[in-house]
């Protein structure tokens, strides 16, 4: 991994504390700074794919009820006969090419 300079300035407390645990750790502070950035963007990349997930859950469900607004809800048993076509389909095997 090709690791590049970058020169930050830190306010002391930050500076002490990355150091305490740098040294109690046996670790460079640049290695904790790296780990650090790495929990940050791992947990900010999970946050934004569970908010977009959200929103679109939100989004299905506004259409689902403007849907059943213009048309009325569906009858149960076409729902069940629609799941039930669907999983048969999804059980079914892909024809061999």
């Amino acid at each position: 991994m090709a690791l590049y300079r970058a020169q930050i300035l830190l306010d002391q407390s930050h500076h002490d504390e990355l150091e305490r645990l740098a040294h109690e750790s046996g670790r460079s502070m640049s290695d904790l700074v790296r780990d650090i950035m790495d929990d940050y963007f791992t947990r900010t990349s999970e946050e934004e794919s569970a908010r977009r997930s959200l929103e679109a859950i939100d989004e299905l469900t506004a259409l689902r009820r403007r849907v059943e607004r213009e048309h009325g809800r569906l009858p149960a048993s076409m729902l069940d006969e629609l799941r039930e076509e669907r999983d048969s389909e999804i059980a079914r095997p892909d024809p061999a090419p």
